[in-house]
């Protein structure tokens, strides 16, 4: 199982009416080197019975949690003689069975942090609720109230006083649980309590964008009460069984929300986590799920639990303020106001010391960049302000010093970004400050009046600056959409640069999918408290705060660059950012609470060209006074050409290009035939069909051209909401081919055999070794052992031991990843019982330095735990093609050696694996 996880790793003092005991079922805290899997059991079956049978069938197995939910039952299980297709036709009451996956801690991109002495919270006017709605619902008096929010993280540091200070009935933070302990789980074992206190810092700061509240900050939904559910531990990461059970722990306990900031590499719908994930939206209740930080590695890279059907995917862009701290300029002697800065190094002390700028000319592109003139004024006992750009900080300080400064203030441009000056010299105390600023600073000494300022107050707050790079996309989210060509992420929110709380009652700057997430959770908080929750609209109110939340999505300008490492962007390119990339835009809170009009619909997935799915519906409802006249358009995004070929020396195998090889867009949109207007009355619902055609105009299929954008739904009542749409401009089982680099026999550099002996000496290597890469995800890999002389006109499928031909599907070192080829099985150091079973499911896409070529080890192991035979057979080593039939032989890229003979006689026993059962 170690193979799946490393998949998944590689695409981040309180009352006691709180504190209740847990059962806890057996449980090994890790997987070691058995097979792990998740097995979904009949609704209403007695699940001790089947953990009885389970360990009836298989002595050695291990049962590590147990599910008891009407949203799911089932149990986590290792066991050493199953693979995904056994354990379910071997236990009665089984329905379904996947792999267990662990997911990586989560991994913000740090900025920032302040301790608690420095500022307990952002001053007033550093907001980013007035970007995106939230600013007016606290206007009008929405604060969360009465709504139960859950967060699965790695718990909240409840005793910060933006987040109550106690934990408890009463409290901010009034539940919850433990399940990862404080330990070094996974690697270690669990140990549960009842005591969700974050020792890590990222459920802290989710916690502070969602509810957090001082005097002078506001989370999004201050008023709403937290339930916190603490999945990590000292260790690095957590397995999916305690997603799971935090998830239907959180149900149980009344949640009307779900959130977590958790994800990694993935891009299908029906992992275990979105499955759960999936049903509670189903029985009601409003789950967010971070769409994870790998966008550099380019288009279809989705995340695990966030891929769910109606689970809200969050993408992250950049919000308009950010946190500065505040200095104090005076104008005349009287006027005074506060604005913000970043110094270069520690926080400046001056008092009252007079500014002098170097150009009266706020448009100036060269300020200070030349020596200043021979009878400038002495900057002895002043502070220079001098305008950015041109030349270095470096530079602008050296002229500045040469007229005496010690103190060099730079004020911004509107395009740079905000970011704390860095420079080669040390000579003088340098610091940049905002736009508004600077500028009104320059205008006042212009007009001859005496500017003075003051950095040695310490108010309690920060103050907020422009973001130059405020409403583009973040490079750093992953995109969709997923492998099955559903649309992935669905939204976006502010995730850049987030200031919110931290440990000890600290505070941090911090970025990620992660920030963005919680802010769509306290969205939802928002309309539950106006509309109401689970109580009253049931099971319909998960997917219809989906559909509310997706709809009023704003669009974003084409990004796929990094401001922090490029500057923000200077070219307009023209082009919408793809839903691929932000789902639907910006959320915008007012629309979602207050709109009359709401639209249902699932997303507009048209597919590929092979099984384009043109016909797609929306149900419009007025839900105003008057009658709306609706008319609809189309709003098309930037597409992309996906393929990356093979390089010039052929080392890599074709793959889809990172985000840096897609910087330029291209134009792309299919035809449409839009409904004409429609007359909704008071109360009304219709039904409203769009017709898509393939796009051709533009398309280059063979270089994989990923394509999107909104229909734009607009009320002459001035409501504007929109539905994604997203497809491929090419067929993906003609286009899309596994890559079988190789297979390997003995020591590398030798001609390959098809008599294998699985001999485990180092010197010998008698086993067979599979390189494959993978330009799409596989949703099934299979490594099955036939008769001699099957062909595949006698493919069933699923295949079952002892039918049309089929001996069993073998097993593969749980370890080799992306080890080097010249790596060989080494008993001293590897066990080699340590192996997982056959098929393989839900693989993602191959990316260079992540899964760049996957490595398969048959050290003679079959799935049933027996060794396999001397004799003839026929191998088949086989991925399906994307969106094919299992069932039909034609839907699967097979390895072309299929005959094999194998001869255990010649190996030494000694070093073969340990025998088991013979087939």
């Amino acid at each position: 199982m170690h193979l799946v996880r490393g998949l998944v790793l590689l695409a981040l003092a309180g009352a006691s009416a709180a504190l209740r005991p847990r059962a806890e079922p057996v449980e090994e805290s890790s997987p070691g080197g058995s097979k792990t899997f998740i097995v979904e059991l009949t609704k209403g079956c007695d699940v001790e019975n089947a953990r009885q049978e389970l360990q009836r069938q298989a002595p050695g197995s291990k049962v590590r949690k147990t599910f008891e939910s009407d949203v799911f039952t089932g149990l986590s299980v290792e066991t050493t003689d199953h693979n995904v297709e056994s354990i379910v036709r071997g236990l009665g009451d089984a329905v379904r069975a996947w792999p267990m996956r662990m997911l990586p801690n989560p991994a913000p991109i740090v900025g920032r942090s302040f301790t608690a002495e420095e500022g307990p919270a952002a001053a007033a006017n550093y907001s980013l609720h007035k970007y995106t709605g939230v600013e007016h619902l606290h206007r009008v008096g929405l604060s969360g109230k009465g709504v139960t929010v859950a967060i699965v993280d790695t718990g909240i540091d409840y005793s910060h006083p933006a987040l109550g200070g106690c934990f408890g009935q009463g409290c901010k933070v009034a539940g919850g649980y433990d399940l990862a302990g404080d330990g070094n789980y996974p690697v270690g074992p669990r140990q549960p309590d009842e005591d969700p206190r974050d020792r890590k810092g990222h459920g802290t700061h989710v916690a502070g964008i969602l509810a957090g509240k001082t005097d002078s900050f506001v989370g999004v939904a201050p008023g709403a009460t937290l339930l916190a559910y603490k999945v990590f531990g000292s260790g690095d990461g957590a397995f999916e069984d305690i997603l799971i059970d935090a998830f239907l722990m959180a149900y149980k306990d009344g949640a009307d929300v779900i959130t977590a900031s958790i994800g990694g590499v993935g891009g299908w719908s029906d992992n275990a986590w979105a499955e759960v994930a999936s049903r509670l939206v189903d029985a009601g209740v409003v789950v967010t799920i971070s769409a994870s930080n790998a966008g550099q590695t380019g288009p279809f890279f989705a995340s695990t639990g966030a891929s769910g059907k109606n689970v809200i995917s969050i993408a992250s862009a950049e919000g308009g303020d950010l946190a500065a701290e505040p200095f104090v300029v005076t104008i005349g002697g009287t006027n005074e106001s506060t604005f913000g800065y970043v110094p270069s190094n520690a926080a400046w002390n001056i008092t009252t010391m007079p500014v002098v700028p170097t150009s009266l000319n706020t448009s100036v592109t060269d300020d200070a960049c030349s020596p200043l003139p021979a009878d400038f004024p002495s900057l002895d006992g002043a502070v220079a302000l001098i305008r950015r750009g041109g030349c270095d900080y470096a530079v602008k300080q050296r002229n500045a010093e040469a007229a005496g400064a010690r103190f060099v203030l730079v004020y911004n441009t509107p395009t740079s970004l905000w970011a704390a000056p860095f420079s080669s010299n040390t000579n003088s105390s340098l610091a940049l400050v905002d736009v508004p600023g600077g500028e009104a600073m320059v205008r006042a000494c212009a007009a001859n009046q005496t500017v003075t300022v003051d950095f040695s107050r310490k108010p309690s707050h920060k103050v907020g600056v422009f973001n130059a790079a405020g409403g583009l996309p973040n490079a750093f989210t992953s995109w969709g959409p997923l492998f099955d060509m559903q649309a992935k992420p669905d939204v976006a929110a502010p995730g850049g640069n987030i200031f919110s709380t931290s440990l000890d009652g600290g505070w941090e700057v911090l970025s990620g999918t992660s920030m963005a997430t919680p802010y769509v959770a306290g969205v939802a908080a928002l309309y539950i408290e106006r509309h109401g929750g689970r109580t009253l609209h049931g099971a319909a109110l998960g997917r219809a705060v989906h559909r509310r939340i997706v709809s009023s999505g704003a669009a974003l300008p084409w990004s796929t660059t990094d401001p922090l490492r490029t500057g923000v962007p200077n070219n307009d390119f023209g082009f919408f950012a793809p839903p691929a990339q932000v789902g639907s835009g910006m959320v915008n809170a007012t629309k979602v609470v207050e709109y009359g009009t709401t639209i249902d619909f699932e997303p507009f997935a048209l597919n590929d060209t092979a099984n384009f799915q043109g016909r797609h519906e929306i149900s419009l409802t007025n839900g105003g006074d008057a009658a709306v006249t609706y008319r609809f358009s189309l709003q098309p995004a930037g597409a992309v050409e996906m393929l990356q070929p093979f390089n010039q020396f052929g080392f890599r195998s074709r793959r889809i290009k990172d985000l840096e090889s897609i910087a330029t867009p291209v134009h792309i949109v299919p035809e449409v035939a839009m409904p004409d207007p429609v007359v909704v009355a008071p109360g009304e619902t219709k039904k409203v069909v769009f017709d898509f055609s393939r796009p051709t105009v533009g398309v280059n299929e063979t270089a994989m051209p990923l394509y999107g954008g909104k229909v734009l739904v607009t009320g002459d009542n001035a409501e504007a909401l929109s539905v994604p749409y997203v497809g491929v401009a090419f067929s993906l089982a003609e286009q899309i081919n596994p890559a079988w680099k190789s297979i390997e026999f003995g020591q590398w550099g030798t001609p390959p055999t098809k008599t294998w002996t699985f001999d485990l000496n180092t010197t010998v290597r008698g086993y067979p070794v599979m390189f494959a890469s993978f330009e799409f995800g596989i949703s099934e890999l299979r490594w099955d052992i036939f008769e001699a002389n099957w062909t595949e006109d006698r493919w069933s499928y699923p295949p079952v031991e002892g039918e049309n031909g089929f001996v069993g599907s073998a097993t593969s070192y749980s370890q080799p990843g992306r080890l080097s080829p010249f790596i060989y099985f080494d008993s001293a150091t590897m066990q080699a019982n340590d192996t997982f079973s056959f098929p393989l499911v839900d693989l993602v896409r191959s990316y260079p330095f992540i899964t760049d070529s996957y490595q398969f080890w048959w050290l003679g192991a079959m799935a049933d735990g027996s060794q396999i035979n001397s004799g003839q057979y026929t191998m088949r080593f086989a991925a399906l093609r994307p969106l094919m039939n299992p069932a039909k032989s034609e839907s699967w890229a097979v390895w072309p050696v299929p005959q094999i003979s194998v001869n255990r006689a010649l190996s030494n026993a000694t070093t073969q694996a340990p025998s088991g059962n013979s087939t």
